[in-house]
């Protein structure tokens, strides 16, 4: 508007102060001029008509006498008046009977030669004010007055108000620029400040800087929210910068735990495939063979090992661990695991001590997971622990909690690393240069597996080459009952002995769909050595084609596989009709272990879900146990 979006601040306050002034003074000055023509032109009317009937009056008798000299006369006299210009005296008729011209010019050209009764009795013209006043006698019309009465008078007196007003005008404005400076420090200052405060932060990004206060007006307030935000601003900054550094670390850890993870799973499959080619080309000897056996074994369990370590710190993340909380005692959930990993203490030549107090009582909590809890502080321990140091364990009531300590005389713990050691994705020394291999997420498990059961967990160390003692505490339970039987750590290094026997699954058609030609060999190969008829599919068409020649007692079949999964297998099978396959039992066996993947199955049609890797007992045990539902279930 008016151009003015560029002008500057003061620039805008002087002008409306300007403005506003000026327009004042000349809305003042207009209606005290209208206000003066208006009293003005009263005053002369008033004035006028007062003298028109004066004059009336005087010349009544010379109209009745009809002298017009001494009309003439008695007009003479408003020479006195130097208003008036001009008047004329009329008969009865209308007809002019005298006159008196004020220039003593000849005849009063604004004075008619004939008037009537209509003519106006008032009328302003150029300059000038014509008043007809009627001339009575015995309340008779007997004539007419007319004046012409001058009106520069006003003129005059508005050209003075005029230079008054102008005077005025310009005090005014001089009054406005001085106010218009000193409001700049009220105003203008504090909004420049502002400004420069606003420019300073855009250039150089530096959210410390704040603008100068300035009162508790609006504009005070709009400083102190500008301010504020800035606060803001620099606080989010600061937490943006101990988030951006902690996510630099957390991914630096996550990248570091990567490598961590494929190299401990690729370490397993060293051996496992060097004695895989071995046994295959058959020139092992006996021993040589078992020992290729145990090998592999224990390579595949070192694997199982770390995809449990990754499914339960994804359950703990995810919140979807369960617990199964009955009563428990310490005490033998200790010594299971103590029996766990004595094997591997033994072999290194470790020193395990067991300490129990019998007073120590029960605690509510999952004995699985609580035996997951203490091997992998065990197995910790042992692992840092030179050969010929020493483990000890010691069990010991407190007030209302159980305290359960792991302390050896191994490797120590760092001070500065000693408040990160529960941390996911946190390994004191995660190079390749490293001395000790795992993933460092067993203590991650072993915190959250603690506080799920209320309990608490702290690491103490001296230092690096000091050894380390880890302290799980957990609540007593207020109430007594016998334990469950104890369950073995699924992670736990004995195995399930398998003894082929092929009339176990004697004459039991089994259909094995899996996409990975190895696993389909390995699944088929056991089931035929414990007597069932196999035949095997690589996919999901390929078994629904077996269907319609051959129908299986059981299906076995894997989740995962390209085109069409397990879900769409089993789903397609529903729908068909009993005598062609449609109520067959199934059997899912996927590397898929999440509980929400064990539902998914299960709503889908399958029987039972059974996690990779499987024991080939176990899976023969399955087998028969979905046989046998088989005929159990009643005719459809």
């Amino acid at each position: 508007m008016l151009g003015l979006r560029d002008v500057p601040i003061r620039g805008k306050l002087t002008l409306v102060n300007l403005l506003t002034s000026g327009v004042a003074v000349l809305l003042v000055c207009l209606a005290f001029f209208a206000y003066e023509m208006s009293v003005f032109r009263r005053s002369m009317l008033e004035q006028t008509v007062t003298q028109a009937d004066v004059i009336g009056y005087n010349v009544a008798s010379a109209l009745m006498f009809a002298d017009p000299a001494a009309a003439q006369t008695t007009l003479a006299a408003l020479r006195a008046e130097p208003a008036i210009e001009g008047a004329a005296i009329y008969d009865e008729h209308g007809h002019r009977f005298a006159a008196w011209d004020s220039t003593a010019t000849p005849g009063v050209p604004d004075l008619p030669e004939r008037v009537t009764a209509a003519t106006a009795a008032r009328a302003f013209g150029a300059g000038r004010l014509l008043v007809t006043r009627p001339i009575l006698a015995d309340d008779t019309r007997i004539g007419t007055v007319a004046i012409v009465a001058s009106l520069s008078g006003l003129r005059s007196r508005l050209v003075r108000y005029a230079g008054i007003a102008a005077i005025v005008l310009v005090a005014a404005m001089a009054a406005a620029i001085g106010i218009s400076w000193q409001l700049q420090r009220q105003i203008s200052q504090p909004i420049l400040d502002l400004v420069d405060t606003t420019r300073t932060v855009s250039a150089n990004k530096d959210y410390s800087l704040r603008a100068p206060e300035a009162g508790r007006d609006e504009i005070g307030l709009l400083v102190a929210s500008f301010n504020d935000m800035l606060a803001a601003i620099q606080t989010r900054d600061d937490d943006l910068k101990q988030a951006r550094d902690a996510a630099d670390a957390g991914n630096r850890a996550k990248d570091e735990f990567l490598a961590v993870v494929s190299h401990e799973l690729r370490t397993p499959l060293t051996p496992i495939l060097t004695w895989t080619r071995l046994l295959g080309s058959r020139t092992l000897d006996p021993s040589k063979t078992a020992h290729a056996i145990e090998s592999i074994e224990r390579s595949a369990r070192a694997q199982a090992q770390i995809i449990d370590d990754l499914l339960d710190i994804s359950r703990i993340v995810a919140g979807k661990i369960r617990l199964d909380l009955q009563q428990v005692d310490v005490a033998s959930v200790l010594e299971a695991a103590i029996d766990s990993t004595r094997p591997t203490a033994d072999a290194k030549g470790t020193h395990l001590q067991l300490l129990l107090d019998p007073r120590a009582g029960q605690v509510a909590g999952d004995p699985g997971r609580l035996q997951q809890v203490f091997w992998n502080l065990l197995t910790n321990a042992i692992k840092f622990t030179p050969k010929g140091g020493r483990v000890q364990v010691q069990l010991r009531r407190i007030n209302s909690h159980v305290e359960v300590s792991v302390s050896d005389s191994g490797q120590g713990i760092a001070p500065e690393f000693l408040a990160h050691v529960f941390e996911r994705f946190r390994q004191a020394d995660s190079s390749s240069r490293r001395a000790y291999g795992g993933l460092g997420l067993g203590l991650a498990i072993v915190r959250q597996l603690v506080e799920l059961h209320g309990g608490t967990v702290r690491a103490d160390s001296p230092g690096e080459g000091l050894g380390a003692t880890f302290t799980v505490e957990l609540p007593l339970s207020l109430l007594r009952s016998q334990p469950h039987p104890d369950r073995a750590h699924p992670t736990t290094s004995s195995s399930i002995p398998f003894a082929p026997s092929p009339e176990v699954l004697h004459g039991v058609r089994v259909l094995v769909v899996d996409d990975e030609p190895d696993s389909l060999e390995t699944i088929r190969t056991v089931l035929e050595m414990s007597g069932a008829d196999v035949r095997s599919a690589s996919s999901a068409p390929a078994a629904l084609a077996t269907l319609e020649t051959w129908l299986p007692d059981v299906l076995v079949s894997d989740i995962g596989m390209p085109g069409e999964d397990g879900y769409s297998l089993i789903r397609r099978l529903r729908l068909l009709p009993a005598a062609r396959g449609g109520a067959v039992p199934a059997l899912a066996l996927t590397a898929y272990a999440r509980v929400e993947d064990r539902l998914r199955v299960l709503e889908a049609g399958f029987q039972m879900h059974v996690p990779k890797p499987i024991e080939p007992a176990e899976l023969v045990a399955l087998v028969t146990s979905l046989t046998d539902w088989q005929t159990r279930r009643p005719p459809a």
